[in-house]
């Protein structure tokens, strides 16, 4: 049981290293979304893809560490939570499951306001474009090179509104 609990925090521990580097590496999209450089934006996407990766194998290995812990503690899986299973715990292991989870909640809340920025950041670019492109769509005139207008002939888009 011992054994468990030191390896459930080690996961947690590891868990917690890997939301660090995931909130660097959303602070870093950000500023690739602000420079707009559409391959490096690709690139960073393939890195969420890893980050995702290791935390649903550590998210699996928790979850089966806990799933021990469960039956050793007679706790329903429904009602188990770290602080649940802190409770039941001596001071040392109490102590450092509620270190770790506040600051994993922490990380989590960091992320998701860098996560929003960003969501942000990319629903303003899709309302430039898309108005970028209406305007284009729509454009009945052109500037000459004496700098007078000049009307263009009308013609159908073939530019859809869902693209």
């Amino acid at each position: 049981m011992e054994s468990r609990i030191k390896d459930l925090l080690k996961v947690i521990a590891e868990e917690i290293g890997v939301y660090r580097d995931l909130i660097e590496h959303a602070r870093r999209k950000t500023a690739l979304l602000v420079q707009g450089s559409f391959e490096s934006i690709l690139e960073s996407n393939r890195e969420d893809d890893t980050f995702n990766v290791r935390l649903r194998m550590l998210e699996a290995e928790i979850v089966r560490l806990c799933d021990g812990l469960c039956a050793d503690f007679r706790i329903p899986r429904a009602e188990f939570t770290l602080l649940r299973l802190a409770s039941d715990l001596g001071d040392p292991a109490a102590t450092e499951i509620k270190s770790q989870t506040s600051l994993f909640r922490n990380l989590v809340c960091q992320l998701e306001v860098v996560n929003q920025r960003n969501m942000r950041l990319i629903e303003s670019s899709v309302r430039y474009s898309r108005g970028l492109l209406d305007f284009l769509a729509n454009a009945t005139t052109s500037y000459q090179n004496s700098g007078l207008f000049r009307t263009l002939p009308i013609t159908s888009t073939t530019l859809s509104r869902q693209a």
